[in-house]
């Protein structure tokens, strides 16, 4: 089967009239970056034409599922507890995928800041949905394992390790909260690392209900990014909104995109809605991607 030539770089017209509906005017092909330099839309008509113009990504995105999951309250004082240990969590989380890197058959190549960051960012998450009774950090975190296009940024011999990171966070988070060392719990065996140590707080005196609870809550948390990273659920990328109910004057044109401005990767489509006595002239420059 013969391959199909994209030039390097290829100037491209569009002309069409609207249909009145949501008109896909152009599609990015496969294998290039599309850089719009003109768009003119011009009104026909002897009235105030409205014009509406997304862009779509033909993406789609990993959705963290949050379905079952309420809070009963604000844990305060497990919120308190965690960032206090951010550091440690940050640095024993690391310190510990490494020993288990290390007694692996095939170790890789050990980036402790890699796990490190993942350690924190996902402690920072616990530390602010349980306190505010939210999940945003949480769905951030999750998505965070995924490219703007849906793609895991993982890298295939960091797998099993990145999930041992959240496990592992989420082992020494469970007993952080109830203020005592994680060497009390059945868990944690050892600690990995000297670089820094557990802090506790005198002041706090967590109840039973509340370490249930708040930790029932951080591990169900755990979960959904665990299962999103594993098992994503995509959903198609909603379209961009660039341009909403703008009027075009009577015999008269817009030019919404300032050139150069507007840069539509591969894929990627250019929609126009408006009245059937709208046209629309889109000039680009497409080039092949590397």
């Amino acid at each position: 089967m013969a391959q199909v030539f994209v030039p390097l770089n290829r100037f491209q017209s569009v002309v069409a009239t609207l249909t009145g509906e949501q008109d896909e005017i152009y599609v990015t092909p496969s294998g290039v970056s599309s850089i719009v330099l003109s768009c003119q839309i011009t009104n026909n008509s002897y009235q105030n034409q409205p014009v509406t113009i997304f862009v779509t990504s033909n993406k789609e995105l990993p959705i963290p599922n949050f379905e079952g999951i309420e809070a009963t309250g604000s844990y305060v004082s497990a919120s308190a507890l965690l960032t206090l240990n951010r550091q440690f969590i940050r640095k024993e989380t690391a310190a510990y995928v490494q020993y288990q890197n290390n007694l692996s058959e095939t170790p890789f190549s050990f980036t402790s800041s890699l796990f490190e960051n993942y350690a924190l960012d996902e402690i920072d998450a616990f530390a602010y949905d349980i306190k505010n009774n939210t999940t945003i950090r949480t769905n951030k975190f999750a998505k965070s394992f995924f490219t703007k296009n849906g793609v895991s940024v993982i890298d295939s011999t960091e797998y099993s390790a990145s999930l041992l990171t959240i496990e592992y966070a989420n082992t020494l988070a469970q007993q952080i909260i109830k203020n005592q060392s994680i060497t009390g719990s059945t868990s944690v065996s050892t600690i990995y690392q000297n670089a820094v140590t557990q802090s506790f707080n005198t002041s706090i005196t967590p109840t039973a209900s509340e370490i249930s609870s708040s930790g029932y809550l951080i591990g169900k948390l755990k979960d959904v990014i665990i299962n999103t990273i594993e098992n994503p659920v995509l959903v198609a990328q909603p379209p961009i909104q660039l341009v909403t109910n703008v009027l075009v004057p009577p015999a008269d044109s817009l030019s919404p995109v300032v050139s150069g401005k507007l840069v539509l990767e591969q894929t990627y489509g250019f929609i126009v809605s408006g009245s059937s006595d709208l046209s629309v002239i889109l000039s680009l420059l497409e080039s092949a991607n590397e």
